[in-house]
């Protein structure tokens, strides 16, 4: 099984805690502390994630917080019905 993306594991992280704003302080703390990557690391990949609409960012009194946005997904079940298939789609937040 290959090792997950240090950018993988910031998004999931955020994906668990879902409507939190987290300071970015934290995360750096947090990579510090449980992987081998440097703490910037981490910055850059918050800073990405937000360039990629993936997280919000706030600054307050020179804190910078990021927030997961949750993504909308069309997602299509099909049914047949008197031997024609039917799309019906659906939209769920990931």
């Amino acid at each position: 099984m290959a090792k997950q993306s240090l950018r993988q594991r910031i998004l999931s992280y955020y994906q668990r805690h879902a409507g939190e704003f987290i300071s970015g302080g934290e995360i750096e703390r947090l990579i510090s502390q449980k992987t081998t990557y440097k703490s910037s690391n981490g910055s850059r990949r918050l800073r990405e994630l937000c360039e990629d609409n993936l997280l919000e960012r706030k600054e307050e009194e020179g804190h910078v917080w990021y927030r997961y946005i949750p993504q909308k997904h069309t997602v299509s079940q099909f049914v047949v019905v008197d031997g024609v298939a039917k799309e019906f789609k659906k939209i769920i937040e990931v």
